[in-house]
């Protein structure tokens, strides 16, 4: 999780305010605008070219990341992402990936840095768990740096269990559904 929002913020906005939609290619578009104006590539892209800049590498990855991942849990790459609109202008997006464990999903999620520590990033987890109970999963997976104090608060108050950090120095945080 790149997500910086603090967990008191999450009352900032009603939750019909924040909703998740697929990313055809007109949110892709507006999507692709948020991130490169927005964010960090590091915060969105693994580390494709040196530094922190946005490279036309790190936008083409951007966009076929997402366009690979239209087929969702269920097509060739595992995956689905969700763009995470606010008030119905994109600031983010939100994923669930399959893993070698039937019934457990992973999710990530970043946001545009103006946006951030508004109470959107809760309300776009607590609808990808939805999404993830929707898809059968019994358990959501989600990786965060141990520096990142503020989506360990978030991850605890959605009822994830955090282990300590582990050998690659991440932490690893489990939501099990009852």
């Amino acid at each position: 999780m790149n997500d910086t929002t603090p967990v008191d913020s999450a009352k900032a906005f009603p939750a019909a305010a924040v909703t998740l939609v697929p990313v055809d290619e007109e949110v892709l578009r507006r999507l692709t605008v948020v991130a490169t104006s927005d964010a960090a590539a590091s915060d969105v892209t693994p580390p494709l070219t040196p530094g922190d800049k946005w490279t036309r590498q790190r936008v083409g990855w951007f966009e076929n990341y997402h366009r690979s991942r239209r087929s969702g849990l269920t097509g060739a790459e595992g995956e689905a992402t969700w763009a995470i609109l606010h008030l119905g202008q994109p600031v983010g997006a939100v994923r669930l990936k399959r893993t070698d464990v039937d019934g457990v999903v992973e999710t990530g999620i970043w946001l545009a840095r103006t946006v951030r520590g508004r109470g959107i990033a809760g309300q776009a987890i607590r609808r990808v768990l939805q999404e993830a109970r929707a898809a059968g999963a019994h358990s959501v997976r989600a990786d965060t740096a141990p520096t990142n104090e503020a989506a360990q608060r978030l991850l605890r108050t959605l009822g994830f269990t955090l282990s300590p950090p582990a050998p690659d120095g991440r932490l690893h945080a489990v939501r099990r559904f009852d």
